[in-house]
């Protein structure tokens, strides 16, 4: 039987602090850009912060049916378009992430490239975030991120104003504190 020596990996679970986490999507309209964000993600990811060469596991969720814009009649349009109906759930699935520093630091910011799966209106597609880590004091972590996607791609019609749509480009982003599990 083999033991795990000084160099084992010392895989944690961290979940997501809601209260302190956002989700959204930033459209550009001719007649006026507007922001969507969720401020209720729920998550949980496993990593090794000394060695993150190791494989990083976790998913991101939101409900669809959460997402805000501050006009309510621009919020029934974009639930409509996301048909949060029969899909109330948006997620997205790490399968690798590639970092520019072998492990985290405090106050010191890790590059990265979250390679996973966005599941959008129940059409699942490959998605490439760039985005930041950093340990935070007490041992948790922030992580930013964003990503260009194309609506339409995921059966999302694009949201039209006085007969001309939006842009077909939204700028996927996050913004999530996460909290050792317990």
């Amino acid at each position: 039987m083999a033991s795990a020596g000084p160099g084992a990996a010392e895989t944690q679970r961290f979940t997501v602090e809601t209260a302190k986490s956002r989700v959204g999507f930033d459209a550009f309209h001719p007649l006026g850009d507007f922001s969507v964000s969720s401020e209720t993600p729920t998550g949980e990811f496993e990593l090794d912060i000394a060695d993150l060469k190791q494989p990083i596991k976790g998913a991101l969720s939101l409900p669809a049916e959460t997402l805000r814009t501050g006009r309510k009649g621009r919020d029934k349009d974009i639930r409509s378009a996301l048909d949060a109906e029969h899909h109330p759930e948006i997620r997205y699935r790490i399968d690798k992430v590639e970092s520019s520093f072998p492990s985290l630091a405090e106050n010191n910011d890790v590059l990265l490239t979250v390679h996973g799966v966005l599941s959008v209106r129940g059409v699942e597609r490959s998605v490439t975030f760039r985005g930041r880590m950093r340990l935070r004091p007490g041992g948790g972590l922030w992580v930013r991120g964003e990503s260009w996607l194309k609506p339409r791609d995921f059966g999302v019609p694009l949201l039209r104003s006085w007969l001309i749509s939006m842009k077909d480009g939204v700028l996927a982003t996050f913004d999530l504190v996460l909290s050792k599990a317990q």
